[in-house]
C-alpha cells in the first residue's frame, strides 16, 4: 500500500476534518453543536468526520460531568499529551511504530544507541510523517526535521490553518511518547514544496534551536 493510500494519508487529506481539528486545538472541548456551528457542516457530517478523526487517534472524546438530570453531552477534544491507556489509539500506534523501527534496526549491521524513549518518539514521528505521505529527513544536528515533498501543499497554500493542525498533530505525537524531544515551531514552505520543523530536547547537556535558524524568516506556526 502506497503511503498516499494510507488510512492516515486520506483522514487528513479532507479539509472538512482538517476544519473541525483546527477549531478543537483552537478552542477545545466542543459538541458536535459547537462545531457545526464554527465549520458550517452539518450534524451528521461532523459525527462521521469525527469517527475518522477518534478512529485514527487524533480526536478523544468524554461525557460531560453533569450534577442535573439528562443526557449527558458529549465533548469532543483534539488529542493532546500523553495517554497510555490500554485501548489508546495513539499508545497503540506508538508501539506499533517502535516494533516496526526494532524490526528494521534487527536488520542493520549495527545497533541503536539512542536512549530507548528518545528513540520511539523517533520511531513514532517517523511512522506518522510516512504513514501521513511525507518524504522527511532529520538533520545530522538533530534539532530540525526536513519535510519534502508536501501531500498537502495545494490545501495548505490556499489554507494557512492546516499548518497549524499539522503543527499541532506532530506536537502531540511527541508529547504522546513522552520522551525528551519536543516540536518548537514549524516554518512553512521554507523551499519549494518542503517546511522545516525545530525540535527541542529537555535532557541534560542539549540545546534548545536557535532562534536564528534561517528559516525564521518564513511563516512559522508555534
Amino acid at each position: 500500500m502506497s503511503q498516499h493510500q494510507s488510512p492516515g494519508y486520506r483522514t487528513l487529506a479532507s479539509f472538512s476534518r482538517i476544519t473541525l481539528l483546527f477549531h478543537l486545538q483552537q478552542r477545545g472541548a466542543m459538541t458536535v453543536l459547537d462545531l457545526a456551528e464554527a465549520a458550517g457542516l452539518g450534524g451528521s457530517a461532523i459525527r462521521e468526520h469525527l469517527q475518522r478523526l477518534i478512529g485514527d487517534g487524533f480526536v478523544t472524546w468524554q461525557s460531560e460531568h453533569k450534577d442535573a438530570k439528562g443526557r449527558p453531552r458529549i465533548l469532543y477534544s483534539a488529542a493532546a499529551g500523553a495517554d497510555n491507556r490500554d485501548g489508546c489509539v495513539r499508545e497503540m500506534k506508538a508501539l506499533a511504530a517502535e516494533r516496526r523501527g526494532d524490526q528494521l534496526r534487527n536488520l542493520l549491521p549495527i545497533e541503536a544507541a539512542l536512549d530507548p524513549a528518545l528513540q520511539r518518539q523517533l520511531d513514532t514521528l517517523e511512522d506518522h510523517l510516512d504513514q501521513t505521505g511525507f518524504d522527511a529527513k532529520l538533520d545530522a544536528d538533530g534539532q530540525h526535521v526536513h519535510l519534502h515533498e508536501c501531500p498537502y501543499s495545494d490545501m495548505a497554500k490556499a489554507h494557512p490553518e492546516v499548518c497549524r493542525v499539522h503543527f499541532g498533530l506532530l506536537k502531540g505525537i511527541l508529547e504522546q511518547t513522552d520522551g525528551p524531544l519536543s516540536a518548537d515551531a514549524l516554518h512553512a514552505f521554507v523551499a519549494p514544496n518542503t517546511c522545516t520543523l525545530d525540535i527541542g530536547r529537555t535532557d541534560s547537556g542539549a540545546t534548545r534551536p536557535a532562534n536564528a535558524h534561517p528559516a525564521s524568516r518564513h511563516r512559522a506556526v508555534r
